[in-house]
């Protein structure tokens, strides 16, 4: 990389330049938004990045293809533009239980009162509701919780006859047509990937998404699924499980264990589950993603009421908070980027939320304990070894950065589960690597085409991170390699470098 590159903003600089806020800190917790009617322009887009969007969610409960995909380019343009590496993360719907057509778009669920549910589109009876999931039956058991439109309604089976689900109203009110309906006592047969779920999945990976987000996972039988369909499409697209059913929690060591990542989902987790245990859930989710060394987002509801309003609460922002103790690799914006008021001050606050947390959180030493699982191999021993060392010797020594040299970016995964006091850059010659370290707690990719020469890209480095004002001389970096790079080894090399 020559000085002019740098001078001119190429792509080979991308993941620098915007590797702190306007503040100037280095933030270590990424921030993923969800794009929408409220922000899919290339203005608002482009002030998004400006202001700290890591990963940009497209979520395919809405909108069709033809949307997504211009989203999707414009986001590609802007980030390429900015000379920073935006991941994009497709979010597909899975496998929604909705009421069907009801008399007069809707009814009255009197407390106390029976009513039936059927399996059907349009509402025939006015005691029998229909709902259009085939398997209603066959799925659940008396005494078991039936929930409709977001918890709002609760119902309970009393008993099965014939086609008919009889259950009790226990809380009711005003039930619309199409509203959500969930089973929170009940395991269900549905299959994690509709037709739909599987068209757009064709779709992400022929457009190249950085990742994709597997709705309603209930166990890891459902991650396999998707995982055998994404290899099948000669593909290695990342999969993130979301938890949102309780079952997923019973299974969440076997979920995290196949996944690329997990998503702590609390809307629906607080409707299937009691809504005092969700910071319990989002716990146990945290600690199986650590134990397993996965990256976890943490989504829903993070500062709701900038929908309306340009500012937080305190009890949102103290959720983000928590997020960030929390070791979260990721904190999620839904409603408040995709259709609210305030899409880049939504982002501008929770960035600013994060780094005051990181300011006196990060003055700890390394946070991880050192867990080596007997089922590995003696070379991911030796690779993790190397990554601790790496990790304890930036600490000890108050780096500026750990710089990975990096082919698929595993070397960088692994110290992110230290979480160092420094920001990871990794450099890696595939944009795919770059861009989907975006996901990765304190990392940040650059590509770069020298890669294969070790001896021309280490004596470039202080040049690079002088000129991104990364570092300043004096300065100390810890570098890792696998040497030689050309012969394509494994991470084998830490180097302690002062910059000159």
């Amino acid at each position: 990389m020559t000085e002019n590159e740098i001078e001119n903003g190429t792509e080979s600089e991308a993941g620098f330049r915007l590797l702190g806020s306007p503040s100037g800190k280095v933030r270590h917790c990424k921030v993923v938004a969800t794009l929408g009617p409220a922000s899919s322009s290339e203005q608002t887009i482009r002030r998004l990045i400006k202001a700290g969007m890591n990963i940009a969610r497209l979520n395919f409960s809405h909108g069709d293809h033809k949307d997504h995909l211009k989203t999707l380019e414009t986001v590609r343009k802007v980030s390429r533009e900015l000379g920073v590496p935006v991941g994009i993360l497709q979010d597909l719907q899975g496998p929604k239980i909705r009421v069907g057509q009801l008399k007069n778009g809707e009814m009255i669920l009197e407390k106390g009162k029976t009513y039936g549910l059927q399996y059907g589109k349009e509402q025939t009876d006015p005691n029998i509701i229909p709902i259009d999931y085939r398997g209603l039956v066959h799925d659940v058991t008396a005494k078991s919780r039936v929930m409709m439109d977001d918890g709002l309604f609760i119902l309970r089976v009393d008993s099965i006859r014939d086609d008919i689900v009889e259950v009790t109203v226990d809380e009711g009110g005003l039930l619309k047509n199409r509203k959500g309906v969930n089973f929170p006592d009940s395991k269900l047969s549905l299959p994690a990937m509709t037709e739909k779920d599987s068209k757009d999945l064709l779709f992400g990976i022929a457009n190249r998404m950085d990742f994709v987000a597997l709705s309603f996972v209930q166990d890891a039988s459902d991650v396999e699924q998707i995982k055998g369909m994404i290899k099948a499409l000669g593909s290695d697209m990342p999969v993130i499980a979301k938890i949102e059913k309780l079952p997923a929690l019973e299974q969440i060591d076997a979920i995290a264990k196949i996944s690329d990542g997990l998503m702590v989902a609390r809307g629906d987790l607080g409707v299937e589950g009691n809504v005092e245990r969700v910071p319990m859930f989002q716990r146990k989710i945290i600690t199986a993603a650590a134990r397993y060394k996965k990256s976890v987002i943490i989504a829903t509801q993070m500062l709701d009421s900038m929908i309306r309003n340009s500012r937080p609460t305190l009890a949102e922002m103290a959720d983000v908070a928590n997020g960030v103790l929390d070791k979260a690799d990721c904190l999620m914006l839904s409603g408040e980027v995709a259709n609210g008021k305030y899409p880049v001050e939504s982002v501008e606050r929770m960035v600013d939320i994060i780094e005051e947390v990181e300011g006196w959180t990060l003055s700890r030493s390394v946070q991880y304990d050192v867990d080596f699982n007997s089922e590995e191999s003696d070379h991911w021993r030796e690779h993790e070894s190397i990554a601790v060392a790496a990790c304890e010797a930036a600490n000890a020594l108050n780096a500026k950065a750990l710089v990975c040299l990096t082919l698929t970016g595993s070397i960088a995964r692994t110290m992110s589960q230290w979480r160092p006091k420094s920001p990871i850059i990794a450099i890696s010659p595939r944009k795919d690597v770059v861009q989907r370290l975006s996901l990765v707690w304190g990392v940040y990719g650059i590509p770069n085409p020298s890669f294969y020469n070790t001896d021309v890209l280490v004596q470039e480095l202080p040049v690079l991170l002088k000129r991104l004002k990364i570092v300043r001389s004096g300065d100390i970096v810890v570098i890792t390699a696998g040497i030689p790079i050309n012969q394509m080894r494994s991470t084998n090399m830490v180097k302690v470098h002062r910059i000159p």
